[in-house]
């Protein structure tokens, strides 16, 4: 395996980073190496934001908590490099992490400048990334708000996800300077912030490996990765 005690998983939502992450975490201790898999909303992540349910909040408080946060990964790297184990970091990295910063207000400079003091805390760990992309961001948009409908449901939760989601982001600095609201604004959000995530991607000064439109042959998407991570 790639010499890396933590892989980064970012992508738009619903496009199967919690899926790859899970995976990967199985493939990795079937190795023999011992590995934790913490997705979005773990109640566990050991960077701990928030809650789901209080998305507003979340969103609301991102640029104020950035010194809290980057504290919850230097202890992060401090406990992983006396051990063996590798973490795999769903979205936290760069979906709820700087980006809502930028809903909440940060120019995307500043976005940057703060992805780039994260990367330095760690670098100790040979940190990789698997970065999904995807071209038609509005019909998968579309088709995800459906998918996110269903699982809410199922979950028993009030009100439905796209009511949960349009609410917490139509009243941040990003969505109330472009109007934006509804899966219109939702849509506008996502493909704004694909412009940011390029750019910090390309800054990314480890190992990385994008991988558009990864939900049309996800064979082939694991294929790359454990290539990628010389599972394989």
């Amino acid at each position: 395996m790639i010499d890396t005690k933590l892989i980064l998983v970012e992508g738009p939502p619903g496009s199967g980073k919690t899926t790859t992450a899970l995976k990967l975490a199985d493939e990795i201790a079937n190795t023999g190496r011992p590995c934790q898999c913490f997705w979005e909303w773990d109640p566990n992540n050991p960077i701990a934001i928030g809650e789901d349910i209080h998305l507003d909040q979340v969103i609301a408080t991102a640029i104020a908590r950035e010194d809290d946060v980057l504290q919850q990964w230097q202890q992060l790297v401090d406990r992983q490099c006396t051990q063996d184990t590798v973490t795999i970091m769903e979205s936290r990295f760069w979906q709820t992490g700087v980006m809502l910063m930028y809903v909440a207000g940060h120019p995307s400079e500043a976005v940057l400048e703060s992805n780039q003091r994260l990367i330095a805390i760690l670098q100790a760990l040979q940190p990789v990334l698997v970065y999904f992309t995807i071209d038609d961001l509005r019909g998968f948009t579309m088709r995800t708000i459906q998918s996110k409908e269903e699982d809410w449901r199922r979950s028993g939760l009030p009100g439905s996800w796209a009511e949960h989601i349009f609410v917490a982001f139509e009243g941040q600095p990003w969505s109330v300077a472009h109007g934006a609201t509804g899966p219109n604004g939702m849509i506008a959000l996502l493909e704004d912030w694909a412009l940011v995530a390029e750019q910090l991607y390309e800054r990314v000064p480890f190992p990385k490996i994008k991988i558009r439109n990864p939900y049309q042959d996800w064979d082939s998407v694991m294929v790359r990765l454990r290539t990628f991570l010389e599972l394989a």
